[in-house]
């Protein structure tokens, strides 16, 4: 989520004399359930099917480093892989997922892009009004 005291003093930095109800104005009037969603489309997360290839590199090469018993889930942003998760990331060390798991950190995961993905858009709109 957006920090109002931070956007107040880049819009400062930026010549803006703006004051902090104006920026918490600005930011109220962004639906972020549907900048979410639209957001969140652009993605895709699933458990790997460990045979077919990630980004042109071969599954034998994935699989070299990753717990034999365990799932990996990728996550895509437009068609294209951008991460892939070969253990559970909340547990030391090469802790192997369930499917369940996967899918659910995928999730997580992608949950966290989208909101990241959402406040930049929001920050840049919010400080274009301020200027």
């Amino acid at each position: 989520m957006l920090n109002a005291l931070e956007i107040l003093k880049q819009a400062r930095d930026l010549g803006s004399t703006a004051t902090l109800a104006q920026v918490d104005q600005e930011i109220a009037k962004h639906n972020y359930d549907s900048l979410r969603a639209s957001e969140k489309v652009r993605y895709e997360w699933m458990v790997w099917d460990k045979v077919s290839p990630i980004n042109a590199i071969a599954p034998h090469l994935i699989l070299a480093d990753a717990p034999q018993d365990g799932e990996i889930y990728t996550v895509s942003v437009d068609g294209r892989t951008v991460i892939l998760q070969k253990h559970d990331p909340e547990q030391l060390g090469f802790a192997p997922m369930t499917r369940e798991q996967a899918l659910a950190h995928a999730e997580k995961q992608v949950d966290s892009m989208v909101e990241q993905a959402v406040d930049a858009q929001v920050k840049d709109q919010v400080l274009r009004a301020l200027l």
